[in-house]
């Protein structure tokens, strides 16, 4: 069996977290491979990593015994729900305004703080902005009495909320929900009589949010598990002088 690991290092700079998915392992060879994983990912400087496994003939699952623990942490979610005429509509508090290159260092600002405590969370680069320019309508800023308080990210090709969200300063005043129904009328907009988003379980706001929207989960698309190596410990007591 060819093995297949997607590893995930560009977010060790920015937030020390490491990211693996084993999409074809075995279960024989799954632990020996994930204490290699975990120790290669430690030494490029992870402070955190996480684990998942798409490959049903290896599943990952709790245990604290071996060289790594592995602990369950939370599922990414896929959500979806109806487009249909009686849905709920957003009460105008909030316009979209189209990403452009004169507004692409703002975008990318106001993404980076909105999901900088996101589990599994990109942070977005020059290249990303890039990706986001070249599929225009896609995604933008959303203005609240013409200023910028947060962003929105649509797949256009399949009808997806890839994200919604708001600037530190805007949050606790209801202005999540009517994000999120503007987004749904922006792709009903595009013909869409569906749609879906991705969420973490252990972001319990977004969560609540969904499901009282009326959103439904359809499946779990990933268990997710904290990876700690038994070495770790030592080795930071090591350069803690402790």
């Amino acid at each position: 069996m060819e093995l297949q690991i997607t590893r995930i290092t560009r977010e060790i700079p920015f937030r020390g977290i490491a990211y693996l998915i084993f999409r074809q392992c075995g279960a024989q060879a799954l632990g020996e491979q994930l204490d290699r994983e975990v120790r290669t990912m430690a030494d490029l400087g992870a402070r955190e990593i996480y684990a998942a496994s798409t490959d049903p003939a290896a599943p990952l699952a709790e245990t604290e015994t071996g060289p790594v623990r592995l602990t369950h942490v939370h599922d990414m979610l896929e959500m979806e729900r109806a487009l249909e005429a009686g849905r709920p509509r957003p009460q105008g508090r909030l316009a979209a305004e189209p990403l452009t290159g004169e507004l692409g260092e703002l975008w990318l600002s106001i993404y980076n703080e909105a999901f900088a405590a996101v589990p599994n969370a990109a942070t977005y680069g020059p290249e990303e902005l890039s990706e986001q320019l070249a599929k225009p309508g896609s995604c933008g800023l959303v203005l609240e009495d013409g200023a910028p308080v947060g962003i929105y990210e649509l797949d256009l090709r399949t009808g997806e909320i890839e994200g919604i969200g708001l600037r530190q300063a805007a949050r606790g005043r209801g202005l999540g929900r009517e994000l999120l129904l503007l987004a749904m009328d922006l792709l009903a907009g595009q013909g869409y009589d569906r749609c879906w988003l991705q969420v973490s379980t252990a972001n319990e706001a977004a969560y609540r949010l969904y499901s009282e929207t009326g959103f439904s989960t359809r499946r779990v698309r990933s268990r997710w598990f904290r990876a700690e190596w038994n070495g770790q410990k030592d080795r930071d007591v090591e350069e803690d002088g402790k």
